[in-house]
């Protein structure tokens, strides 16, 4: 063990022990069919890593993966999101948007009503984001609650990341291959008269693809524009989250052709991003203790528990009001839970196990791949940043 702990002790050495503990659970999550996801097995062996010794606290800082640098990745990222939709596709789209919304608005009112009451403000602050739309928003929740200093807070928000596909996996795709034998029955009727739909794309190849350093510099310019507006808006009296900023400069920028579609995938720069950030966000669990990481698994699944119910109400009854069926409407407002990629795949599975190829699998693509994409973008991509930039402030 004093052998493994003094090569965990140099850079290197600290960033293979934490690509480890994520490819192994990377590996659980395959193993289990996704029942134990890879966020939650992660957890488990960076938290018993820690509790044993093993793992030094400072791991994550020794990898290289300083605060600094996180924000960076993180600013980065966020305007990169704001590329994913345009304004056309979300106009086309709006019914999603609203059953979404709907999704987000229950997670919201149960989290900061019964959570509040049951867990206190601070927690349900810490909780709401990332049950909204996972790492993005659990990242700035820690970022928050370090400075705050609330360590509980912190941990109830990484164990909300972590629990919600659990709940999201099998529901989503229970509801998608119910929607899909739906339309299907639908389309053999002769109840779709209309010529197949082209397949949705999430990625689309834009212009003449850009050099990687130019690529960065764009994102990084904007970012710093949404870090002067954040500054401005405190000097004014009132603050809003510079990523909620870097989020809106990243469409507008997209819209008017600054940026590309997705440009940091295209840039070959994405995956890398995303493991900054996953690794800086599961570093903060060096100052759990098991005590806290119990609790905050107590308060994560009740709140999970409650905030499903609420979706599905809601979605019910506002799918009902725009006259969609209960099944794509309690599957949009899940995508708060998994988003995009994971939305995908379960809608080609549940395409696979329930239609023909042929224009019977393009038509019944056409129905359910469009909502879900925007629901997704809709959910983690958008409004997750802005609750997170509204509630860090009671954390």
């Amino acid at each position: 063990m004093a052998f493994v702990q003094s090569i965990l002790a140099t850079p290197f050495g600290a960033f293979a022990g934490l690509l480890a503990t994520m490819v192994i659970g990377e590996l659980v999550s395959k193993l289990t069919k996704g029942i134990v996801p890879q966020a939650l097995a992660t957890t488990f062996l960076l938290m018993g890593g820690f509790w044993s010794g093993l793992f030094p606290t400072n791991i994550v800082e020794t990898a290289g993966i300083s605060a600094n640098l996180f924000s960076i990745v993180a600013g980065i990222l966020v305007v990169n999101l704001g590329t994913l939709i345009s304004a056309k596709q979300m106009a086309a789209q709006w019914r999603t948007v609203v059953i979404a919304l709907s999704g987000i608005v229950a997670i919201i009112v149960v989290c900061m009503t019964i959570g509040t009451a049951l867990f206190g403000l601070s927690n349900a602050a810490a909780a709401a984001p990332p049950l909204t739309g996972a790492a993005m928003a659990t990242a700035m929740v820690r970022q928050a609650a370090e400075a705050a200093g609330n360590i509980e807070a912190l941990t109830v928000a990484i164990v909300c990341m972590s629990l919600q596909s659990i709940v999201g996996y099998p529901l989503v795709s229970l509801c998608l291959k119910k929607e899909a034998r739906r339309l299907v029955k639908e389309y053999r009727a002769g109840n779709f008269t209309a010529a197949a739909a082209a397949e949705a794309k999430a990625y689309k190849a834009d212009g003449k693809r850009e050099s990687t350093n130019m690529t960065l510099l764009k994102l990084t310019l904007l970012t710093i524009v949404a870090m002067f507006i954040q500054t401005l808006t405190e000097t004014l009296g009132f603050s809003i989250s510079m990523y909620v900023w870097a989020l809106i400069l990243g469409f507008i920028g997209h819209e008017i052709g600054f940026l590309q579609t997705d440009c940091l995938t295209k840039a070959n720069t994405y995956g890398m991003c995303i493991t900054v950030l996953m690794l800086y966000l599961f570093g903060g669990l060096s100052s759990s203790t098991p005590e806290q990481l119990f609790s905050a698994f107590g308060v994560g699944i009740t709140l999970i528990a409650l905030c499903t119910l609420g979706m599905a109400g809601l979605g019910f009854l506002v799918g009902k009001a725009l006259k969609r069926s209960f099944w794509l409407s309690f599957a949009i407002t899940l995508n708060a839970y998994l988003g995009f990629p994971i939305n995908v795949i379960l809608t080609n599975e549940a395409l696979d196990l329930n239609t023909e190829e042929g224009e019977e699998r393009a038509i019944i693509s056409g129905e359910l791949m469009p909502p879900m994409l925007v629901g997704s973008f809709v959910c983690v991509t958008i409004v997750s940043v802005i609750v997170a930039g509204v509630l860090i402030k009671y954390i």
